[in-house]
């Protein structure tokens, strides 16, 4: 049995640090988002989650890139396609700890060079939000997917 997720992130900078969420109760993080539903646009569904997730909108400012990844819970595959972009949410310039309201997920703010410690996934993540934080603004693909295919070397 397989699962397919199709998910949205968004990745919220201030000060070279970044927002990071965790499910509590589990070893990783991840970036504030969500599932995409059916028939729904992956900006659309960003927006829509991070008010789920923290009660503030959001200006999804563009498009960064997509990151393919695939693990197995309890004997069952998971693939998911994450599409990131970069967002702005002006109520969190400031704040420490932003409050979920989802009593399962907490948030937090990381400065971006510790994301390793903080075990965020999918990792190629914590490569990518380094080339935005040193102003890197090309389009870019990552996968943990066995592939022929060099991420490094598609046009």
């Amino acid at each position: 049995m397989s699962n397919f997720h199709h998910l949205t992130r968004g990745i919220v900078i201030s000060d070279d640090m970044v927002l990071l969420a965790h499910a509590i109760g589990h070893k990783n993080t991840f970036l504030p988002g969500g599932h995409v539903e059916f028939g729904e646009s992956a900006p659309i569904a960003l927006k829509r989650e991070i008010e789920e997730e923290l009660g503030f909108s959001c200006e999804v400012e563009r498009f960064l890139g997509l990151v393919e990844h695939t693990w197995e819970k309890n004997k069952e595959l998971h693939c998911e396609i994450n599409q990131a972009f970069k967002v702005r949410i002006s109520e969190l310039e400031g704040l420490k700890s932003p409050t979920s309201r989802e009593p399962h997920i907490e948030f937090y703010w990381v400065p971006v060079n510790e994301l390793d410690k903080h075990n965020l996934q999918p990792y190629p993540f914590r490569k990518l939000i380094q080339q935005i934080v040193n102003d890197d603004d090309s389009v870019w693909w990552e996968s943990t997917l066995g592939s022929e295919i060099d991420s490094d070397n598609i046009a």
